[in-house]
C-alpha cells in the first residue's frame, strides 16, 4: 500500500504542472489563513447556513490544562519520531499525528491551539526551526481544527459509531491534501527549496508520513475519549465553549 501511494503521489506532478499545484495552493491558503485568524478572535465560519458567528469561549483551568497536555504529548512524540528524518533539518516522520487528529475532536479548540504551539516547540527542540515552521504551525493547527469541526457528540469523538471511523480517515485524507498543499506553497513562496524538490519530494512525503503517523488515531480516541468524558475533560464537559445552539450571528 505504501509503495502504491508513493507511486501515485510521485506521478501527480507529471499530470498537474508544478505551477498549477502552486496556484491551487495559493487559492487554498487564503481561506485557511483567514479562518485561523478569525478563530484567534473567536469568530467562526459556518457553512449551514453560511454565516460568521461570534463564539463565547472561556479559558478555564481545564481548557488550559488540555492545551498544555496536547502540546506536551505532541512535542514528545515529535521528538521521539525525529530519528526518522526524511529531509535533514526540515521533515521528519510524524508519529504525533496519532494524537493531533483525534485530540481536536475530543478536546476541541484548546487542543487545536496546543497542536499549533507544539509544532513550533517541536521544531525548535529537533533543530528543524526555520521560516517554514510558521506554515507548519498553521497546518498543524488545521490537523486538530478539521476534527473539531467535523465531530459532534461523545459517541462520535469516542469512536463508538461506525460512521466515526469512516469519517476519521476521510477527514485525515482531506487534511493530507490541504495541509501538504499549504505547506509546499509556502515553502515555494519562501524559496526554501527548488520547486522540483518541493512538489516531487516534500509534497508526497508530507502526505505519506502524516497518513501513516495518524492511522492509529481512532484507537487512541477509543481510549482517551471515554476517559475524558468520565473525568469531565472532554469538549462537552470542560465548559470552554458554548453549544452551537447558542451561537450568535455577527451583525451585518
Amino acid at each position: 500500500m505504501l509503495a502504491w501511494l508513493q507511486h501515485l503521489l510521485n506521478e501527480l506532478p507529471r499530470h498537474v504542472s508544478m505551477r498549477g499545484m502552486f496556484l491551487g495552493g495559493v487559492v487554498a491558503s487564503v481561506p485557511m489563513t483567514l479562518i485561523l485568524i478569525g478563530e484567534m478572535f473567536h469568530y467562526q465560519v459556518q457553512l449551514f447556513p453560511p454565516r460568521v458567528v461570534k463564539m463565547r469561549r472561556r479559558w478555564n483551568a481545564k481548557a488550559v490544562s488540555m492545551m498544555a497536555m496536547t502540546a506536551a504529548l505532541s512535542v514528545i512524540l515529535q521528538a521521539v519520531s525525529a530519528i526518522l528524518v526524511l529531509i535533514p533539518g526540515f521533515l521528519t516522520f510524524r508519529a504525533d499525528a496519532m494524537v493531533r487528529f483525534p485530540f481536536g475532536a475530543i478536546f476541541g479548540m484548546p487542543a487545536v491551539w496546543g497542536v499549533a504551539i507544539a509544532n513550533l516547540l517541536g521544531d525548535a527542540l529537533t533543530g528543524s526551526l526555520s521560516p517554514g515552521s510558521l506554515a507548519g504551525a498553521v497546518i498543524s493547527w488545521w490537523m486538530g481544527y478539521l476534527f473539531y469541526r467535523c465531530y459532534r457528540g461523545a459517541k462520535d469523538y469516542c469512536m463508538e459509531k461506525r460512521t466515526a471511523w469512516f469519517k476519521y480517515y476521510a477527514v485525515m485524507l482531506l487534511w493530507c491534501g490541504l495541509g501538504s498543499l499549504y505547506l509546499c506553497t509556502n515553502f515555494s513562496l519562501l524559496r526554501l527549496f527548488p520547486d522540483p524538490i518541493i512538489w516531487t519530494a516534500i509534497f508526497p512525503a508530507v502526505i505519506i508520513t502524516t497518513f501513516f503517523g495518524g492511522i492509529l488515531g481512532p484507537f487512541v480516541a477509543r481510549v482517551i475519549g471515554p476517559a475524558a468524558e468520565r473525568y469531565g475533560l472532554s469538549r462537552d464537559e470542560m465548559g470552554y465553549e458554548e453549544s452551537d445552539m447558542r451561537l450568535r450571528p455577527v451583525a451585518r
